[in-house]
């Protein structure tokens, strides 16, 4: 698997992804350039714009990042770690106006993440993905709209949901071992009946969905997709809402 340099976030995120080595990802040196006008809407299209320059000229993975994200009376800012194998940029919401790459945001918890990983094939890119494959086994689901989940038991409790449509794999849980199934199921049926409106970006074969009901912040919830040799991911800490920002990307 290639290699990429990530930025300091939960260990759950690293899960994903599994164990990365010493980083030697070359990260633009902080323009210096403090955004000292302007309303935090446009702030937000500065930095969106920074972003997408940043990781056109030295990532060897083509951009799939946000096109707007939902800051309320926040200003949007960003770290943005990008070479040859892919990209990471990490959103962050902050009361003042800072510069792209500023160091006081690692003292911060990402608001989004949006990551690509360039793998030397299509084949390595494909396991990449953390596609669940489908299975018949557990508990059977009814999520409307045709489609069946079924929830697997774990030390005697249901933990997780698990259902595919097209290319797409997606599975709900609890990491804290609490709830019940039928809040998984209410879950996914949300997810399901927005997926029925929404599109996601469509993978060259696999696709995942994975979300923690119980957890939060940006590494609780990713969406991960397969374009060739890339796995692009994006992380969200609100579910509905991370399909929402991935599919408008999809536009």
């Amino acid at each position: 698997m290639a290699r990429i340099s990530w930025l300091a976030f939960p260990a759950a995120l690293l899960l994903i992804f599994g164990a990365c080595g010493q980083s030697d990802v070359e990260e633009p040196e902080v323009s210096g350039e403090t955004h000292k006008q302007g309303e935090p809407s446009q702030v937000k299209q500065e930095v969106l714009a920074e972003v997408w320059e940043a990781v056109v000229q030295k990532s060897g993975a083509e951009p799939k990042l946000p096109r707007d994200l939902e800051t309320g009376d926040r200003y949007l800012a960003a770290k943005v770690a990008a070479d040859a194998d892919g990209y990471e940029v990490a959103y962050y919401l902050t009361d003042q106006p800072v510069p792209l790459n500023d160091p006081e945001l690692e003292k911060e918890a990402p608001y989004l993440i949006a990551a690509a990983i360039v793998h030397d094939s299509a084949k390595g890119a494909r396991a990449g993905v953390s596609y669940e494959p489908d299975m018949k086994t557990g508990q059977p689901a009814d999520l409307g709209h045709g489609i069946t989940g079924y929830m697997e038991a774990g030390d005697g409790n249901l933990r997780r949901l698990v259902w595919h449509e097209g290319n797409w794999s997606f599975s709900v849980h609890r990491t804290d071992g609490e709830g019940t199934g039928e809040e998984m199921k209410a879950q996914a049926k949300e997810m399901a009946e927005k997926l029925e409106k929404q599109m996601l970006p469509p993978p060259q074969e696999v696709g995942a969905g994975t979300f923690d009901i119980s957890g939060t912040g940006a590494s609780a919830n990713s969406i991960q997709w397969q374009a060739e040799t890339i796995v692009y991911s994006v992380h969200f800490g609100k579910p509905l809402e991370l399909i929402d920002i991935v599919a408008k990307m999809n536009e």
